[in-house]
């Protein structure tokens, strides 16, 4: 996830720039289109052991590849600067998850606290889905030399909400197992969302009208029409596995692009690249363990949470540290001599 205050304007992208950017955008496009595609066709959705293991690259994997900023010595400034966050909240949900793991069914959870914090997880990781995407956005316009407008993070967290309010009813049933009385409500939330989702893109057109000169960007175009439609699977698709994923793993492939280019551009790349590697896929089997009973299910969801603390520091451009460390990675979109 990106925060993109106080992101410099730059010079228009140079090939490079480019070309990160065509990556972002197919593997965004690429799981946002093709698993709509493959519902449509009626392909089953646990049949297909390319679509696993997407879901396992898009999921888990990229949660786990956070675990490389611990072997980068220059993001070290901005952990030492929060030491709870890195290092005590990482090593209690561990602790907490390895006892869950070793009691086994003999650690319960009541289920209405499994609702409860299944809910809250829903409402941060759309929250941190949409962030992620904003950062993206304030990249394109910064390569573009510009800044995006006032008001644009809050008309974007629009798609977010009217995508909760057509899926989360029925993920919410699925992560407990059981169905939720509130069928009668159904209709009137997909309404809803709907007259949201609409709200968002009126709102963003009159943004744009406002403030032409960044639209008319090619990549700030591109990238917030693929922000305001990220979560329309959520509305149009009626398997929710289909409609989740298809954004999931979007966003998952979206953040090992990120981690991989900062591995990449890491003054020992001959070390920072396996290291990323290894983090995202040992990392990301490890985290795959965690389900079969309430306690590991929400073991696995405070580990994601770990995940999100940690990148709301580590991407956070108004932050110096950051700032400095993430300006040095990604110098081709910020500096006009590269």
């Amino acid at each position: 996830m990106i925060d993109a205050h106080m992101l410099p304007a730059t010079a228009v992208p140079h090939t490079k720039r480019r070309q990160w950017f065509a990556a972002v955008l197919a593997v965004t496009l690429l799981p946002l289109l093709g698993l709509p595609l493959l519902a449509a066709l009626g392909q089953p959705f646990r049949s297909s052991f390319v679509l696993g293991l997407g879901v396992f690259v898009g999921g888990v994997c990229h949660v786990a590849s956070t675990l490389y900023f611990y072997t980068d010595a220059d993001a070290r400034p901005v952990m030492q600067r929060f030491r709870a966050r890195f290092y005590a909240l990482p090593l209690a949900a561990l602790a907490l998850s390895l006892l869950a793991l070793g009691a086994g069914r003999q650690f319960a959870i009541a289920d209405d606290l499994v609702l409860t914090l299944f809910f809250a997880h829903l409402v941060w990781l759309y929250f941190h889905y949409q962030k992620q995407n904003y950062g993206l956005l304030a990249f394109a316009a910064a390569a573009s030399g510009k800044r995006t407008p006032e008001g644009t993070l809050t008309l974007l967290m629009l798609p977010p909400l009217a995508g909760g309010l057509a899926s989360f009813p029925q993920l919410l049933a699925n992560g407990l197992e059981r169905q939720l009385p509130i069928a009668h409500w159904l209709p009137f939330l997909d309404a809803l969302a709907w007259a949201v989702y609409a709200a968002a893109a009126l709102g963003m057109a009159r943004l744009a009208l406002r403030h032409r000169d960044v639209f008319a960007q090619p990549l700030v175009r591109v990238f917030a029409l693929t922000a305001l439609g990220f979560y329309l699977p959520a509305l149009l698709i009626a398997d929710i596995d289909y409609a989740f994923w298809s954004y999931a793993i979007a966003h998952g492939l979206q953040y090992l692009l990120m981690v991989g280019i900062v591995s990449a551009q890491a003054r020992r790349r001959w070390f920072a690249l396996p290291a990323f590697v290894l983090a995202a896929i040992a990392g990301g089997w490890a985290l795959n363990r965690f389900g079969g009973t309430h306690a590991l299910f929400i073991c696995g969801i405070l580990l994601t949470w770990v995940h999100f603390a940690l990148d709301a520091r580590l991407w956070r451009m108004s932050e110096p540290t950051a700032r400095t460390f993430l300006r040095r990675r990604f110098a081709f979109i910020f500096n006009q001599d590269t």
